[in-house]
């Protein structure tokens, strides 16, 4: 992708609202052969979109310089420049593309995003299987947290759903960390009561569902 447009562009702040992007429905879309992640059926209520008339955030040269001649393509790269993180999503009517571009997140972040989920969501409520908890979810104030952070840009046609962008993050995710990522609604005890029964006093567990992240390595 050549050029730029900056005419109508989204700026995406972490710990804010994205409703006008997302929708409820999800219809899980991809024409590569590659490992599939269904997108949850739910509305992300942080961050928020911010329409920007001004100029978009500076963009990583380690993302200028790996952009393809091609109108549409996607790029991962390690962040090598030390800068905020953020997102954008820039609209390019006139040459119809749609620019997603993820500054400096780390795994699980990148993964927040493409499964519609808040950028605050719980890190408790994220179960890891089988690998190192902290590759995916890095300390960002730790030395080696910055050898686990990258940039992801991934240009569409300008009219693509959201459902089917999200989509296909969530597919070079998965093929490129070789991740099995899902969300799942679980039954976790979150307090308990005493009750009184026919054989004396016990107790009374209370169950909510709650949503999680689950990411394990992918089999295959």
């Amino acid at each position: 992708m050549q050029k730029t447009c900056v005419r109508e562009s989204y700026v995406l702040s972490p710990g804010r609202e994205l409703s006008s992007f997302l929708s409820e429905k999800s219809v899980p879309i991809t024409k590569e052969p590659i490992m599939t992640t269904p997108i949850p059926k739910q509305k992300s209520k942080k961050p928020t979109s911010v329409r920007s008339r001004g100029r978009v955030p500076h963009v990583p040269l380690s993302i200028v310089a790996q952009r393809p001649e091609g109108l549409y393509y996607s790029i991962l790269v390690p962040a090598v420049e030390k800068t905020d993180p953020y997102i954008t999503i820039v609209s390019d009517a006139r040459n119809d593309v749609l620019r997603i571009t993820m500054v400096c997140v780390s795994i699980y972040e990148a993964y927040l995003f493409a499964l519609g989920l808040p950028s605050n969501f719980p890190k408790e409520q994220i179960i890891v299987f089988g690998q190192d908890r902290a590759r995916y979810i890095p300390c960002r104030s730790c030395e080696y947290g910055e050898k686990l952070i990258y940039h992801y840009e991934l240009t569409v046609p300008a009219d693509t759903a959201i459902e089917e962008y999200q989509q296909r993050i969530c597919n070079d995710l998965n093929d490129h960390f070789q991740l099995d990522v899902k969300v799942e609604q679980l039954s976790i005890v979150t307090d308990s009561r005493p009750i009184t029964t026919e054989n004396g006093e016990s107790v009374e567990l209370i169950w909510e569902d709650q949503t999680t992240m689950i990411m394990r390595k992918n089999r295959n």
